[in-house]
Parts: structure tokens; C-alpha cells; sequence
């Protein structure tokens, strides 16, 4: 298995507009505890098959270093599970933002979020059909 996992700027979703639209025109939302995942389908010709926007909020995490933490236990986790989910998108010709938010009370470690990631990423891909 000679995979290498990226997580690129290209891949992040960042600007007002593409914020303010997946919020506010989502097409569906996952939730199992601590992940909430908002995602919308598009079809921007610009835009890579998967965008991702990560999310910890201050109102959970008043210290910055654990909310820093949790960020970057996200992106990992991300990174190096998004490739089957990628491979999907581009094999149906279609395009999604996403929206992960942790919701947690308190951190978890990286282990315990890449199983619900798996779970969550199972469910998008079948609600992608």
C-alpha cells in the first residue's frame, strides 16, 4: 500500500461565501457523538472533490492550547482517512463540502476520533448514492 496522505490548501474550505452557503444550504448533517459533520454538494468547476472546514468552538475549549489540540487531532485524523472517501467523490463525479465540528465536552484522544470518522465517512459515502 504506497499511499501518501496530503492535506492541501486546496482542500480547505476557506472564504466567507463557501462558509456562509454550507451552513446555511446544507445538503444533509451526520452526527455521532463527538463529531457533527455539515455537508453540501456543489458544483463548483474550480473546486477540488473534497473541501473540509475544521472545527473546534471557543465556547467548549475556553483554553486555546486544548482547542488547538483538538484541531489538530482533526486534521489528522482527516488526513489520513480521506483518501477513500476522495476516491469516491471523484469516481461518481461529484463534489461535497464538508463541516467537521467536534462537540465534545472534553478532548479524545486520536484513536477513539478516527473510529467515528470511519463510521461518519461510511454513512456519507452511502448518502451519497
Amino acid at each position: 500500500m504506497d499511499r501518501r496522505f496530503f492535506f492541501r490548501k486546496e482542500e480547505r474550505l476557506s472564504g466567507l461565501k463557501p462558509v456562509q452557503r454550507l451552513f446555511t444550504e446544507k445538503t444533509g448533517s451526520i452526527f455521532i457523538y463527538p463529531l457533527r459533520v455539515n455537508f453540501l454538494l456543489h458544483q463548483d468547476e474550480d473546486a477540488p472533490p473534497l473541501r473540509v472546514l475544521l472545527l473546534a468552538s471557543k465556547k467548549r475549549f475556553r483554553r486555546a492550547n486544548v482547542r488547538n489540540r483538538v484541531k489538530r487531532v482533526l486534521r489528522e485524523v482527516y488526513r489520513k482517512n480521506s483518501h477513500d472517501l476522495r476516491e469516491a467523490l471523484t469516481s461518481k463525479n461529484k463534489k461535497i463540502d464538508l463541516s467537521i465540528s467536534f462537540v465534545g465536552e472534553k478532548d479524545m484522544g486520536s484513536h477513539e476520533v478516527e473510529q467515528i470518522f470511519l463510521s461518519i465517512a461510511e454513512r456519507l459515502m452511502k448518502s451519497l448514492d
